[in-house]
């Protein structure tokens, strides 16, 4: 949630009993360029454990690279392909993703590779143009071997209008062997 879970949001979410807690979603591009502005929205904290920064991107190499830097400060890295705003989309990133499943594995597979801790992944049902993809995605996800996958219950076409089709978060919950977080 950006411009909400910045640190001291997310240090009174473990306050209040929140199990967990993920870091503004950051762009993998600005990391690259050491902007200063990017790297603030993963400030952590000792409290704050485990530490879970969260990165979005369109270039792979970007993942990848973001993706090495912070393995040695995260504890799980988590990976968003469910960004549904325009500014995002139009740079082939978040849920745009979700219309190239073959390129979302291989940015995940890579990060995967270039990560000293466990990788997590956050879609979203599909793009809403065609039938909803994030199940077939999931278990390809799971192949490659991410930790967990959190699930908006809405396409990348609703954004954030509609109600979250949770049938479909259960059906992912009954077919995954790995911990599906529902969202939206």
């Amino acid at each position: 949630m950006a411009g909400v879970t910045d640190l001291p949001f997310r240090l009174l979410a473990r306050e209040c009993g929140a199990d967990i807690t993920v870091t503004e979603f950051t762009a993998a591009a600005g990391l690259n360029r050491d902007d200063a502005r990017s790297w603030r929205r993963l400030e952590s904290d000792p409290r704050e454990s485990p530490f879970i920064p969260q990165i979005f991107g369109g270039v792979e190499e970007e993942m990848v690279g973001t993706t090495r830097a912070l393995s040695s400060v995260a504890d799980i890295i988590d990976l968003n392909f469910g960004c549904p705003a325009p500014k995002v989309c139009r740079n082939s990133a978040g849920a745009a993703l979700l219309g190239d499943p073959d390129r979302l594995v291989s940015m995940v597979r890579a990060c995967i590779a270039a990560s000293d801790v466990p990788v997590s992944v956050k879609v979203r049902l599909g793009t809403g143009s065609g039938p909803n993809t994030a199940l077939n995605i999931a278990h390809r996800l799971e192949a490659e071997g991410i930790l967990r996958i959190a699930v908006h219950g809405r396409t990348l076409r609703q954004r954030y209008s509609g109600d979250a089709d949770w049938h479909q978060i259960r059906e992912m919950v009954d077919a995954l062997s790995i911990p599906v977080i529902a969202n939206g």
